[in-house]
């Protein structure tokens, strides 16, 4: 247990150094997640008052508003009472691992940083930790240490597993040869009947092919990745990265085709964005039917940073993306 507790007690200590650096509400968030490792951590080892501590904590967890934040803390508190029991620690850090991954989605790098550490000091053999520890110390910009986690998480899934070949596309991503490893790990994941680990490998080459200019590689690598993808949301989050390769392109009719697929498969989201794209490449392209159509009062909560074209591609890839588009609907 004194591993468990210092392992918590660090994490409580960075959790507070972001309360005290920061202002506004992500202070207080982090000054609550603060509060409740401190009650966990006194909880696993019974070297605290439960009945006060716990109250307080339960108190200012409340007082957050309603959403993931707050169930995932009160799930850890839940855990934290009973980590004595068989199983405990295993679920209390399962707890801390799901809040850890909905640190990491709402882009408070910092502090899933520190909840992912203490998630590794008490599963030190999950290949799976060091795998989401690696991406956000990847979207951290801390390269040295998003590649040692990287590699950390291959050999805890001995190398041929599916996590070791996530973590081996997250390695190229952050290397100096990011498209050639990409492209073996293409091939790996194809051969093991890994489709989602291809697709992921397919949609990162797209985006560094994209970045040096080609967007025909680009193009034919996204439409792959969303062929081989199972995920309905998955799908559409491509087919508007397509989109936007194809705006850029100044291709405004494929890009429609790709909208279309979001529309189709996309989460009320992802479906709602399509809407308003669809709208905007209609207007450019003059149809008046399709303005009509896609017509939204409601504000779109995602936003593209694509600057809108009012020209045509010379050789739409329109005819080319409709039939993958129908093709992926059945």
């Amino acid at each position: 247990m004194n591993s468990i507790s210092t392992a918590i007690q660090t994490a409580a200590g960075t959790l507070q150094s972001i309360s005290e650096s920061t202002s506004g509400e992500r202070a207080r968030r982090a000054s609550v997640v603060a509060l409740v490792l401190r009650c966990a951590e006194g909880m696993v080892v019974g070297a605290c008052d439960a009945e006060f501590a716990i109250r307080r904590t339960e108190r200012e967890v409340a007082s957050l508003p309603r959403g993931a934040e707050r169930s995932l803390l009160k799930r850890i508190l839940r855990q934290a009472q009973m980590a004595g029991e068989s199983g405990g620690e295993q679920r209390l850090a399962d707890a801390l691992l799901l809040y850890g991954c909905e640190l990491e989605k709402s882009r408070r790098l910092e502090e899933a940083g520190a909840v992912l550490a203490l998630v590794r000091g008490l599963l030190p053999g999950s290949a799976e930790v060091a795998l989401h520890s690696a991406r956000v110390a990847r979207l951290s910009s801390d390269r040295e240490s998003a590649l040692a986690l990287y590699r950390t998480a291959c050999e805890l899934d001995s190398s041929d597993g599916s996590i070791a070949r996530l973590a081996r596309i997250g390695e190229a991503v952050v290397s100096p040869e990011g498209e050639r490893l990409l492209s073996g790990v293409i091939r790996s994941a194809v051969v093991a009947g890994d489709g989602e680990a291809a697709a992921v490998a397919l949609e990162e080459r797209a985006l560094l092919r994209r970045g040096r200019g080609d967007r025909e590689g680009a193009a034919r690598d996204l439409c792959f990745s969303a062929w081989r993808f199972t995920d309905p949301v998955d799908r559409a989050r491509v087919a508007h990265r397509l989109a936007d390769l194809f705006i850029a392109a100044d291709d405004p009719r494929a890009a429609r085709e790709a909208l279309l697929l979001a529309l189709s498969v996309g989460d009320e989201t992802q479906q709602e964005h399509a809407r308003g794209r669809l709208h905007t490449v209609s207007r450019d392209l003059g149809d008046q039917v399709g303005q009509r159509r896609w017509r939204s009062f409601k504000r779109t909560a995602l936003v593209s940073l694509s600057a809108r074209t009012r020209t045509t591609a010379a050789e739409s890839a329109a005819p080319r993306i409709a039939a993958w588009r129908e093709q992926i609907e059945g």
